[in-house]
C-alpha cells in the first residue's frame, strides 16, 4: 500500500495517483514516464538522471561569420599540392588572427572556408560589432596577404563573407570534432556568403539593426537554400565611427528626482491629515529606479511619527498573474502562515487576525469577512464555505472583506501597501485596487511601481479618480547621468574613456549601471583597496553592454559551471524560488549548494529573503526579473520540459492538501513541461500529459469563481489541447462553457456546452444524467438567457435537439436534469416567439415551470425552484404579458428565503422590476430595485448592473433625469471596459440616457449613444428597438425610422414597441390603419394591464382627431392621456400631451386655456431641462 502525501489515504501499490484526492503517488521520470520512487535519483526503468541534466549545452544568441575563398578549386589544379598548402595555411593563420583579435572562436576550416562565432563560450553585448569589425579587417589583412603571395607564389586570393546573428545551441564544453554552435543561425550565414560578391561582405538584417557605426548597403532579398521567406542581404561598406545613440524610452533613478520624492511625501502627509486612502502608480521600465525610488520613500515614511505599516505584496508573471497573489502574501506576511502550515492552523491564524481587526464597525459579518481573506490563500474555513457559491458572490466577498481590513489596520494608524509589477496584474485585482482607494475608510496609501505597459492593457487605469495619480520616471539630465556615474564609479585611475563609455551605454537606466559596475567587479577589473575602488590594468578593453540583458549574460557567463546551473534551475522555479526544488533539479545539496548561493547572493545576481512561506526552505529572490529571464532563455528548450515538470511535481508534494493554493503555478509548470515535451523526440508522456490538464482545470475553475472570465476561458482552452479521449474533452469543454457564461458571452457558451453533451455522448462508459445535465445547460444559454447572444439565438431546430439529448437521457424520479428540462421548456416561447399561441397554450408552458419548481422545492433546491420560475415568467413575458407574468414572480417570491445564488436573487427582484414597469407601477418598481439592491449588498456587479438599468428607465419615465443619468453613469462604471458594449439586460438604461440627452440638446451625446444605440439593436434580442425608434422619430430621421423592422421577439417588449410606433405614426401622418393600431394598444393595454400604453394610445387618438380636423375629439382624447400619465407619474409625457392639447384648443380659439397649458408644460421642461421641448412649445406659445 502507498500513502498519498497529500491527504494520507491509503492506495494500491503501483497506484501512480491517489483514489481520494488525485494527486501523483509518484513523480514521473521525465525520459520514460515511469514512476519514480521517492528520492530517487536515477529512474529505476531506464537509468536516466531525476536532475537537472549536466548543462552541456545552452541557448545563445551569437553572431556567426563564414568565409570562403572564391575560385580555389581552380588554384589548386594550378598549384603543386604543397605550395597550394602553403598558400592555404598562410591565409588561414591570417583570417584566425583577425577573427580571434576581435573575440571570436574559430569554429572550423573546411578546405578553403571558415567558420567563427563570435558570443562563445562568453557573450558580449557587442557581438555583432566584433564580427563586422572583424570581416572588415580580414579583408583588409587578406590586401596585405596577396601582396605577399603574389611575391612568393604568384597567386592572389579573394574571399567573400557572410555574417548572421541569431539564436543557436552551443556547447559548452564541445569534445573532438563536436559543433560548437548549431542553429539555423549558422546555416543561414553561409548561404549569406554563398550568394555575396567575390570581395564582398553580406550581413543579415538582424546583424545590421544590432549594430552602431556601420555603413551598409542594401542588396536586396535573396533566395537561399533550405529558407522558406527570401531574405534581406545587405552589403557591408564600412566602419564609420559614427554610433549614433538611440531613443532610450527609459525612466529617471533616483538621482534629480527631489521632485518625485516629494510628491510621494506630500501624498502620505496629505492621507495622513485627511485619514483617507490613496493610490500612486509609480510607471518606468525595467530597471529605472522604481524600487530605490519607493525605498527612499519608505525610508523617509518610516522616519514620521507614528511610523506607517508596510505591507508588501507583489503580481506575478505567470500567464496574466496569478489573480490576488500580492494579496496572498500580505495576508500571509501579516498573519504569519507558512505555506508548510497544516490547514487547521493556517485557517486558525486568519481567524485570530480577523478577531483582532474585523470588527461590526468595519465589517458586516466578521466571521464571513474573516472566511473570505483566508479563501484568497487558498484556505477554506469549514464554517464558511465558498466552493459551491456562486463566482459574483465570491469575488465580491472578498472585494468586502479586503476593504475592510485595510479599513481596520488604518484605523489605528497609517498604512502604506506596496503592490509590485501591477503590470501583470489581472482585470478583476486592478478594480479591487480601484475599489480599496475609494472605499477603504482611513489613512491607507497604495504605491505601486508598475511597467508602463500596463497603460497599454488599462488606458483608463487612474482617470479622473480623486484618489488615484500617478508619477512617470523621466530621463536623465547629462549632468544627472554624469553625477550618478560618479557616485556608483568612486575609483581612482578610471579612464575617461572608460567613465564615458558607462554613460553613453548607460542611459538614464540606474539596475544598468549598477550591473556595469558589478560586472567590472566580477571580472577583475575593479579591485578592492581598503575603502575604494582601484581600476585594474587592460579596464579600457573591456567592452560595456548596451542592453540590460546582455549585461546580465555576460555577468552570468563569468560564473563557474556549478554556480551557473544552479542559477539556472532556480529560474526555472520562478523569480521567487526555494532551495529544494533547486536541489532537486541539479543534485547540487548540503554545504555545495550553500557555498553555491551564498556566492551567488556575494555577485548580488540573487538575495535570501528574511523568511520564507514553506517551513524548512531557504527563500531567495532574483534581484531583478531579467536575471531570472535571461538565466532561464540559456537553458536548451528540451532540458525546460524535464525541469519545469520536476518543480510541478516538487511543489505538488510539498503543498499538500493546500496545492489548490497554488493551482495556477501548478497549472503553469505542468502546461510548460507539457507543451515542450511535445516539441522534443520522446514525445509528452500520459502521465504529463494529465497532469497538465487537471491542474489547468482547476485553476481554470479558480479564475471563473473570482470571476476573472477571460483567464479562466484560457486555461480551459489550454486544458482543450491537452484532452485526449471523450471524457477528458468534455470536462476541458464544460469549463470553456462555463467560463463563457460567466462573461455574458452566450454565443460561445452555447457552443461549448453543446459540444461538451455531444461528446460525454459518444464516450465510454456512458452516463446519461452527465450527459443530460450538459445539453440542459447548453439549452438554457439560448432559452433562458437568449440576450446573452450577440449573434443572435440558435436555430430552432438545433436547441429543440438538444433539449430531446436531454429529455431522452433524464434519469428516473426528481432529478436536478428533469428540473432543469422542464424549466426550460416553460420558457421556449421567450427563446422562440410564436404569437399564434392562445392564452391556453401559454399557460401549459407555464404549468411545466410550476411543476419543475415543485421537484426542486422537494428534492431541497430553492435556487433550482427560482430557476424553474423565472422560466416559467418567460412564457408569459414572450407575449408582453407582465400581468401574468407578475402573478409568477408573486409566486416566487414566496421560496426566495431559501434561495443562495446571488444571480437567482438578483433576477428575481430585476424580474419584478420590469414587470412593474411594464405595468406602469413606476414607484413601485423603484422600490423592488431598492430592494434588491439591499439584497445583493454589492456582491454581484451584473446583478446590479441589472437592478440600477430598471432604475434608470424608471427615473426617466417619471421625469427625475438626474437620477436616471446617475444611474446610467453607476451603470457605465461598473461594465468598465464593457461600457460600450453592454450586456442586453443593461442596453435600455442606454437607450433612455440617449433620449434624454437629445431632449436636453446635449448633442456630441446623443450623437455618440444613438450610434452604440444601433450598433446594438442588432444584437439585444429586441430591447432597444422601441429606444432606437423613438429617438429616430424624436430627431426627425423618419426613414430610417419607417425602415426598422421589428424584431422577432418584439412581443417581449410589445408594450415599449407599440408605445413607439405610436409616435412614429403621428410624426409621419400614416393614419390608414390608425383604428387597428388605437385597438390593439387597448386590447394590449386591457389584457396585460400595460397601463402606460393605454396613455399612449389616448394621446395618439387624439393627434389623429386632430388631424381629421376633429378638434372636440382631439381635446377629449389628450385630456384623457394627461390625466393617466399623470396618474402614472410621468411627467415628460404629461408635458408633451399637453402641448398637443394647447394646439387643439388654440384651434378652437380658447387661447387663454391654451395658454396656461403650454405654461404647465413650460414649467416641467424647464425642471427636465428638455431644452429641445421647450423650444416646441415657446413655438406653440408664440402661434396662439
Amino acid at each position: 500500500m502507498a500513502a498519498c502525501l497529500a491527504c494520507g489515504s491509503e492506495n494500491a501499490a503501483g497506484a501512480r495517483f491517489c483514489a481520494a484526492c488525485g494527486s501523483p503517488l509518484m513523480t514521473a521520470c521525465a525520459t520514460c514516464g515511469s514512476p519514480l520512487p521517492e528520492d530517487a535519483r536515477f529512474c529505476p526503468s531506464c537509468g536516466s538522471s531525476t536532475a537537472l541534466p549536466n548543462l552541456g549545452q545552452e541557448r545563445k544568441v551569437v553572431t556567426v561569420l563564414f568565409a570562403d575563398v572564391t575560385g580555389s578549386t581552380a588554384l589548386g589544379e594550378r598549384l603543386d599540392p604543397e605550395r597550394f598548402r602553403e598558400v592555404m595555411q598562410s591565409y588561414g593563420n591570417a583570417m584566425r588572427e583577425e577573427l580571434e583579435a576581435e573575440g571570436g572562436t574559430v569554429e572550423k576550416f573546411i578546405g578553403d572556408a571558415v567558420m567563427a562565432a563570435f558570443g562563445v563560450p562568453a557573450a558580449h553585448e557587442d557581438d555583432p560589432e566584433r564580427a563586422l569589425r572583424a570581416s572588415l579587417h580580414m579583408m583588409r589583412r587578406l590586401d596585405e596577404l596577396n601582396g605577399e603571395l603574389q611575391r612568393t607564389h604568384d597567386v592572389s586570393l579573394q574571399i567573400r563573407i557572410g555574417v548572421n546573428t541569431g539564436d543557436v545551441l552551443a556547447a559548452t564544453s564541445p569534445g573532438p570534432g563536436e559543433a560548437m554552435v548549431t542553429g539555423d543561425a549558422v546555416n543561414a550565414a553561409a548561404r549569406l556568403q554563398g550568394v555575396a560578391d567575390p570581395g564582398t561582405i553580406f550581413v543579415s538584417q538582424r546583424t545590421a539593426d544590432a549594430v552602431r557605426g556601420f555603413s551598409f548597403e542594401d542588396r536586396g532579398l535573396h533566395e537561399l537554400k533550405g529558407k522558406r521567406d527570401r531574405v534581406r542581404a545587405l552589403r557591408l561598406i564600412d566602419e564609420t565611427g559614427i554610433g549614433s545613440r538611440g531613443v532610450p524610452g527609459l525612466s529617471a533613478p533616483m538621482v534629480g528626482r527631489d521632485t518625485e520624492l516629494e510628491v510621494l511625501r506630500s501624498v502620505y502627509e496629505r492621507i495622513v491629515g485627511e485619514r483617507r486612502p490613496y493610490l500612486v502608480t509609480l510607471y518606468g521600465d525595467a530597471g529605472v529606479g522604481k524600487s530605490r525610488l519607493t525605498g527612499e520613500f519608505l525610508e523617509w515614511a518610516e522616519a514620521t511619527e507614528p511610523p506607517p505599516l508596510v505591507l508588501r505584496g507583489r503580481c506575478l508573471p505567470y500567464g496574466d498573474g496569478i489573480t490576488y497573489w500580492p494579496l496572498a502574501e500580505i495576508l500571509k506576511g501579516y498573519a504569519g502562515i507558512l505555506d508548510s502550515d497544516p490547514p487547521e492552523l493556517a485557517v486558525e491564524k486568519v481567524r485570530k487576525t480577523g478577531r483582532d481587526l474585523l470588527t461590526q464597525e468595519v465589517a458586516t459579518d466578521p466571521r464571513r469577512s474573516t472566511a473570505a481573506l483566508a479563501y484568497t490563500v487558498g484556505l477554506e474555513d469549514p464554517e464558511v464555505s465558498f466552493t459551491d457559491a456562486n463566482p459574483r458572490e465570491v469575488r465580491d466577498e472578498l472585494h468586502a472583506a479586503w476593504r475592510s481590513f485595510f479599513t481596520a489596520l488604518s484605523v489605528s494608524g497609517p498604512v502604506t501597501v506596496i503592490i509590485e509589477d501591477i503590470h501583470w496584474a489581472d482585470p478583476v485585482f486592478l478594480d479591487l485596487l480601484d475599489e480599496l482607494a475609494e472605499q477603504v475608510e482611513g489613512p491607507a496609501l497604495f504605491l505601486c511601481p508598475s511597467r508602463p505597459d500596463l497603460t497599454a492593457t488599462r488606458p483608463s487605469w487612474g482617470g479622473g479618480r480623486r484618489n488615484m495619480s500617478s508619477l512617470a520616471l523621466d530621463p536623465l539630465s547629462s549632468d544627472e547621468a554624469e553625477r550618478l556615474v560618479r557616485l556608483l564609479l568612486s575609483v581612482d585611475d578610471l579612464p575617461s574613456s572608460v567613465h564615458r563609455r558607462i554613460l553613453e551605454r548607460a542611459e538614464g537606466n540606474p539596475f544598468f549601471l549598477e550591473e556595469i559596475v558589478r560586472r567590472l567587479i566580477d571580472g577583475g577589473l575593479l579591485e578592492r583597496e581598503g575603502e575604494r575602488w582601484r581600476a585594474a590594468s587592460g579596464i579600457e578593453a573591456v567592452d560595456i553592454p548596451d542592453t540590460v540583458q546582455a549585461v546580465l549574460a555576460s555577468r552570468i557567463d563569468l560564473l563557474d559551471a556549478a554556480d551557473k546551473r544552479l542559477l539556472q534551475a532556480a529560474s526555472v522555479v520562478g523569480r521567487v524560488f526555494w532551495t529544494g526544488p533547486v536541489t532537486e533539479l541539479t543534485g547540487v545539496s548540503g554545504p555545495d549548494a550553500s557555498d553555491a548561493f551564498r556566492r551567488l547572493e556575494e555577485r548580488e545576481l540573487v538575495s535570501s529573503r528574511a523568511g520564507s512561506t514553506l517551513s524548512g526552505q531557504r527563500e531567495y529572490i532574483f534581484r531583478h526579473v531579467l536575471t531570472r529571464d535571461v538565466a532561464y532563455e540559456s537553458l536548451p528548450r528540451r532540458d525546460r520540459a524535464s525541469a519545469h515538470s520536476n518543480v510541478a511535481t516538487w511543489l505538488e508534494r510539498t503543498a499538500g492538501e493546500r496545492a489548490g493554493e497554488f493551482a495556477e503555478l501548478l497549472a503553469y509548470h505542468y502546461a510548460t513541461a507539457a507543451a515542450l515535451a511535445r516539441e522534443t523526440e520522446g514525445g509528452l508522456s500520459d502521465d504529463l500529459r494529465s497532469a497538465a490538464l487537471r491542474w489547468l482545470l482547476r485553476a481554470s475553475a479558480t479564475a471563473r469563481l473570482r470571476l476573472v472570465p477571460r483567464k479562466a476561458a484560457r486555461l480551459a482552452e489550454d486544458a482543450l489541447a491537452f484532452a485526449s479521449t471523450g471524457l477528458e474533452r468534455t470536462d476541458a469543454l464544460e469549463s470553456l462553457a462555463e467560463a463563457f457564461l460567466v462573461a455574458f458571452t452566450g454565443d460561445l457558451a452555447w457552443r461549448y456546452f453543446r459540444e461538451a453533451a455531444l461528446a460525454r455522448n459518444a464516450a465510454h462508459p456512458p452516463d446519461p444524467t452527465r450527459v443530460a445535465y450538459l445539453a440542459a445547460r447548453a439549452s438554457e444559454i439560448a432559452v433562458r438567457w437568449p440576450g446573452s447572444m450577440r449573434g443572435g439565438t440558435p436555430p430552432e431546430s438545433d436547441v429543440r435537439a438538444m433539449m430531446d439529448l436531454a429529455a431522452t437521457n433524464l434519469p428516473l424520479g426528481d432529478t436536478e436534469e428533469r428540473v432543469r428540462v422542464l424549466g426550460l421548456r416553460a420558457s421556449w416561447p421567450f427563446a422562440f416567439p410564436d404569437e399564434t399561441l392562445t392564452d391556453d397554450q401559454l399557460a401549459s408552458f407555464a404549468e411545466a415551470g410550476r411543476e419543475a419548481a415543485g421537484i426542486a422545492m422537494r428534492i431541497g433546491k430553492p435556487d433550482l425552484a427560482s430557476f424553474a420560475l423565472d422560466n416559467a415568467q418567460g412564457a408569459w413575458s414572450s407575449v408582453g404579458n407582465y400581468r401574468e407574468a407578475l402573478s409568477l414572480w408573486h409566486e416566487r417570491a414566496e421560496i426566495m428565503d431559501g434561495v443562495t445564488d446571488i444571480i437567482e436573487i438578483g433576477d428575481f427582484y430585476g424580474m419584478g422590476s420590469w414587470g412593474y414597469y411594464e405595468t406602469g407601477r413606476y414607484p413601485r418598481a423603484l422600490e423592488v430595485t431598492d430592494e434588491g439592491l439591499a439584497a445583493v449588498g454589492g456582491r454581484g456587479p451584473n446583478v446590479e448592473i441589472h437592478l440600477r438599468a430598471w432604475r434608470c428607465v424608471t427615473f426617466g419615465r417619471l421625469g427625475s433625469w438626474e437620477d436616471a443619468l446617475e444611474e446610467f453613469r453607476l451603470i457605465r462604471e461598473l461594465l468598465d471596459d464593457r461600457r460600450d458594449e453592454p450586456p442586453y439586460f443593461a442596453s435600455h438604461a442606454f437607450g433612455t440616457a440617449a433620449l434624454i440627452h437629445d431632449a436636453r440638446g446635449d448633442v456630441v451625446e446623443s450623437d455618440r449613444l444613438s450610434g452604440l444605440l444601433s450598433t446594438l439593436e442588432r444584437t439585444t434580442s429586441g430591447r432597444l428597438y422601441p429606444f432606437l425608434l423613438r429617438y429616430l422619430v424624436r430627431t426627425g430621421d423618419l426613414v430610417r425610422a419607417r425602415s426598422l423592422e421589428r424584431p422577432t421577439n418584439w412581443a417581449v417588449h410589445k408594450g415599449d414597441a407599440l408605445e413607439a410606433e405610436s409616435e412614429l405614426v403621428a410624426a409621419t401622418e400614416g393614419w390608414d390603419g390608425i383604428d387597428r393600431l388605437l385597438d390593439g394598444m387597448r386590447a394590449h393595454a386591457e389584457k396585460t394591464d400595460a397601463q402606460s400604453v393605454a396613455a399612449f394610445a389616448d394621446r395618439l387618438e387624439g393627434r389623429a382627431a386632430f388631424a381629421a380636423g376633429d378638434a372636440t375629439r382631439a381635446e377629449a382624447s389628450f385630456r384623457a392621456a394627461i390625466e393617466r400619465f399623470d396618474r402614472l407619474g410621468a411627467t415628460w409625457e404629461r408635458a408633451l400631451s399637453e402641448v398637443d392639447l394647447a394646439g387643439a384648443l388654440a384651434s378652437r380659439g380658447r387661447g387663454d386655456g391654451a395658454r396656461a397649458i403650454v405654461a404647465q408644460a413650460v414649467v416641467t421642461f424647464e425642471g427636465l431641462r428638455a431644452a429641445k421641448d421647450l423650444a416646441v412649445a415657446h413655438q406653440v406659445l408664440d402661434r396662439i
